[in-house]
């Protein structure tokens, strides 16, 4: 079992974990009524597909690119007419996406005790736009994003680079994810792993279980100081 008290940093995923990527399926209903959810939850899954291909592959196509292909795939998989101008305005959109309604308060307790980096598969610029938007760009130690090595989670490169960049060994650095794919790799590398557990998902049966399962992140920040 995880001793948590041997933790001095703490490593997030961003999109899922702490800024809301749902929010995406209202601005989709406002172009196409009733379908916003079904083109999320697709070019979500297919970003993630994306990731994994190019890494078994060992190609690099840039974040930027993999997610318009990523929402071409889907918005041709269900049948919508989808501009390019409207597609990079959902893309952008990842810069004002709200975080999760307890994010601020926890990541500031959170960050009274320990170093706090995001390790992310996105583009670095917006995700220090979306941190400032929500204002929880003082939280952060660090934006590290594996576009910096060109590779994709959850190779086991993508979280070698959080360990460079953070200067600790990987027992003393804990992974904080929402997404299941990321905290079975994370947990396969070597990482104490934190799942948030926001919506009762199942997690992918890999024998791998995370060390501490939290419903959100407040829930989180509770646990680590009991």
């Amino acid at each position: 079992m995880t001793d948590f008290k041997r933790i001095k940093a703490l490593a997030f995923d961003y999109y899922g974990t702490i800024a809301d990527k749902r929010a995406l399926a209202g601005l989709i209903d406002e172009s196409f009524p009733g379908q916003g959810q079904a083109v999320a939850k697709l070019w979500f899954a297919t970003l993630q597909r994306y990731a994994f291909q190019n890494g078994m592959m060992e190609r690099y196509i840039p974040w930027d690119e993999l997610t318009k292909a990523a929402f071409k795939f889907a918005a041709a998989d269900l049948g919508l007419d989808v501009s390019d101008g409207l597609r990079d305005e959902l893309i952008a959109a990842d810069v004002s996406l709200p975080t999760f309604p307890e994010s601020a308060r926890a990541l500031e307790r959170l960050a009274a005790r320990f170093k706090l980096y995001v390790l992310s598969m996105g583009e670095p610029g917006m995700i220090a736009a979306s941190q400032k938007t929500a204002g929880i760009d003082g939280c952060f130690a660090d934006i590290i994003t594996t576009q910096d090595r060109q590779v994709y989670k959850p190779g086991r490169p993508a979280y070698e680079l959080g360990v460079e960049r953070i200067g600790l060994p990987a027992d003393e650095i804990a992974f904080v994810s929402g997404n299941s794919f990321d905290v079975i790799g994370s947990k396969s590398f070597g990482f104490p792993t934190i799942w948030v557990r926001r919506y009762g998902q199942p997690l992918d049966d890999f024998g791998l279980e995370p060390d501490l399962i939290v419903a959100d992140l407040e829930d989180m920040a509770d646990a680590l100081e009991a």
